[in-house]
């Protein structure tokens, strides 16, 4: 927009203007002087009016001084700030927490590529470029967007996982761009307030709905997949570390499905920026318990399978947990596979410090994006017999639906995995209601039909 002015014609007596400039000498540009104020220096805002007609240039132009007159009144700043560097210098600025240790790294990754991909291509696609073209209705149809055409600019290796987002993914974007405005764009000036469109849809779920309890009968198919996998004969296992990471995967899933656990809470994370594991289960927070139980044929107590108590120190919650569960057997038998293959490698034997389910090279944690590969093969391998729905999660929500179903209650259920006591109360009442199915449907006249074992889905 650049080039000597070729012709100008004064609006609103002199108040703003539209030009035509030597490098595109067709089309009308909108131009308005603003005086130096403040910290603001003097300068012309400049607009492309995108049209070779006088009279629409003028029209466009009254439009484009009544948002600017508008945002002035709100006390705004009308200097026409690009939004690509006003994200920038968003993103920039926020990596100033993750070095004072206010956020973690990973958040700051999630928030940069929400505004160098979604947010971009938004702005991209509604020809949004300053802060000024932003109005109160500006984001009406984000969610819309987002769920027809947002989704397909994400820019991974395999396309075909590309897929549109959940509500709670976009109500995740959309608190981000709340924050952005909250805690930027109004503080500095560029907007008086945030559009009024920017709204957070409300969830009728929570994380014990979205990621559905494994039956046993699925569950089953997962072990003995896993067994299969973990055979030193099986296909892959052509170094000692690959037969080492399947036998870890093996044993967190094990463990997570008996005790309820959240992954971040066993596997841990590696903080680059802190250099510190955060989270995650060390061997010092397992402690094994001999059982014994009463025997009517002997008449004596006997011994019986371990209960294993793990201490959870760091939740998602902040809450520490004493979990006592059936996963001793599991973990026994892990302790041994790994102190044995650490002695036959030439690694150290692990300290009580150590994470359960780390990576013996490196002491840290391996990334949750080896368990969700390996999680996705299990469902590719398994097929159509086993749901699309079940996630890495779904163990949680497996603990929570087989403790309630053995009759523990729900107080001591929410003790157990740390979910609130109205989260447990709704997961409760649906289970109970699909347990109570021949009761409510039961009919009392009319013909009666035999019961055929087993249920179907239309899709």
């Amino acid at each position: 927009m650049s080039g000597a002015v070729l012709e100008k014609v004064p609006l609103m007596g002199g108040e703003l203007e539209i030009c035509r400039f030597a490098n595109k000498p067709k089309y009308w540009y909108f131009r308005m002087y603003v005086r130096a104020s403040g910290s603001q220096k003097r300068t012309y805002i400049k607009r492309t009016l995108r049209t070779e007609d006088r009279a629409e240039a003028e029209r466009r132009a009254y439009e484009e001084w009544r948002k600017l007159k508008t945002l002035q009144e709100d006390g705004g700043a009308v200097t026409a700030k690009k939004l690509q560097d006003l994200m920038d210098d968003w993103i920039e600025k926020s990596w100033q927490r993750v070095v004072t240790g206010e956020i973690e790294e990973v958040t700051w990754k999630s928030k940069r590529s929400f505004f160098t991909n979604a947010l971009k291509n938004f702005f991209k696609a509604k020809g949004y470029k300053r802060i000024t073209d932003l109005q109160q209705d500006s984001f009406e149809d984000y969610r819309y967007w987002r769920l027809t055409e947002g989704w397909k600019f994400f820019d991974i290796k395999d396309k075909s996982k590309r897929k549109p987002p959940t509500d709670g993914t976009i109500n995740s974007e959309v608190g981000l761009i709340n924050e952005w405005f909250n805690n930027y764009l109004i503080p500095k000036g560029y907007a008086r307030r945030k559009p009024s469109s920017l709204k957070r849809k409300e969830l009728d779920y929570d994380d014990l709905s979205a990621n559905p309890p494994i039956p046993l009968k699925e569950w089953e198919m997962v072990w003995r997949w896993m067994d299969r996998w973990t055979k030193d004969d099986a296909k892959g296992i052509n170094r000692p570390a690959v037969q080492y990471w399947r036998m870890c995967f093996r044993h967190y899933l094990l463990v997570a499905y008996n005790s309820g656990c959240r992954p971040t809470e066993l596997i841990g994370r590696f903080s680059k920026q802190k250099k510190v594991i955060d989270r995650g289960m060390t061997w010092a927070d397992v402690e094994i318990v001999p059982q014994t139980r009463w025997s009517p044929k002997l008449k004596k107590e006997i011994e019986d399978k371990p209960i294993a108590v793990l201490e959870i120190r760091k939740t998602k919650t902040g809450v520490p947990r004493t979990v006592p569960c059936r996963s001793a057997t599991y973990l026994e038998r892990w302790w041994e596979f790994t102190t044995k293959w650490r002695e036959e490698n030439g690694y150290e034997q692990p300290k009580a410090d150590e994470l359960v389910f780390a990576n013996p090279k490196t002491g840290k944690p391996y990334s949750y994006t080896m368990f969700s590969r390996a999680w996705d093969v299990i469902r590719k391998d398994l097929g159509d017999a086993f749901s699309n729905e079940f996630t890495l999660y779904s163990t949680r929500s497996s603990f929570v639906t087989n403790l309630l179903d053995e009759g523990v209650s729900r107080d001591d259920v929410c003790k157990l995995t740390g979910h609130s006591y109205s989260v447990m109360t709704r997961h409760y009442d649906r289970m109970k209601m699909r347990n109570r199915i021949p009761e409510v449907t039961k009919r009392t006249l009319g013909r009666r039909y035999e019961h055929t074992p087993g249920t179907k889905k239309f899709v």
